[in-house]
């Protein structure tokens, strides 16, 4: 064994090295991101806690520590970096049920505030994307048009400049929902990516282990005697390029193993 790790050019060893490692460290990675818990916001997760009667989601968001803090009656805080929003009031209100078309889904009606300042009356769609109507049935902000100009700046459809306080303002459904119901938790880890990365690790590792025998299986079907052929160099070349490029197909899957959020 020794004998044939001597043998080994300094690119077989290194990649090796590299995948041993990523199946070994990824393999430990994995799981203990599926332990921890909570909801998808802001395209991350935000982690469950519970504090006393608060539940707590925490995270990051464009490099800034982001929280809701969520009471039992109600009350819903944000914080994103040192920018505060809320408190949000959400309370149940029959008589802000929807009218028209959106009667029919008999939606509770609910209302939100903002200290004395009335932000929404109407209903929550609690599906897996939660949709705000409004008392007469219309949807309520449902779609947000924001766009950028070539010197950073961000405008809403109104033409009305947005700064990063505005654009990190949490949706009312989102408010809605956490203040209504616990919401259902999920985590980050796939063990499906983790296997489809180890599965193309380990052939990886066993072609860079056997080279002459993966040459010769390659074209047993075309000579008469595969022994007794040579590899040339282009096709050596390309095939430790091959080596190359099935380390870093890899080593996505792993990334996503431990990113994707299930």
């Amino acid at each position: 064994m020794r004998e044939a790790w001597r043998e080994m050019s300094l690119l077989q060893r290194v990649l090796l090295a590299i995948l041993a490692a990523m199946i070994l460290g990824f393999g430990i990675a994995t799981p203990i991101m599926g332990t921890r818990e909570g909801i998808e916001y802001g395209n991350t997760l935000l982690h469950s806690t519970q504090e006393g009667e608060v539940r707590r989601y925490t995270g990051r968001i464009d490099g800034r520590r982001a929280e809701f803090a969520v009471t039992p009656d109600g009350t819903v805080e944000y914080r994103w970096g040192d920018e505060a929003y809320g408190p949000y009031r959400v309370a149940e209100d029959p008589s802000a049920s929807p009218k028209g078309s959106m009667a029919a889904w008999n939606l509770p009606g609910i209302e939100i505030r903002r200290g004395d300042e009335v932000l929404f009356r109407g209903g929550l769609y609690d599906g897996e994307r939660p949709i705000l109507y409004d008392e007469d049935g219309e949807p309520f902000n449902f779609l947000s048009i924001t766009y950028g100009t070539s010197g950073g700046k961000v405008y809403d459809s109104n033409g009305k400049e947005l700064t990063q306080r505005d654009l990190h303002e949490p949706g009312l459904s989102i408010v809605a929902r956490l203040a209504l119901r616990e919401p259902e938790l999920t985590h980050r880890g796939s063990f499906a990516f983790y296997l489809l990365g180890t599965l193309l690790a380990a052939f990886n590792m066993f072609q860079i282990c056997f080279p002459g025998l993966m040459f010769r299986q390659s074209i047993r079907w075309h000579v008469k005697d595969p022994y007794a052929a040579e590899p040339s160099d282009f096709y050596i070349f390309m095939e430790q390029v091959e080596w190359v490029i099935l380390t870093v197909v890899a080593a996505a899957l792993y990334w996503l193993a431990i990113t994707a959020v299930n």
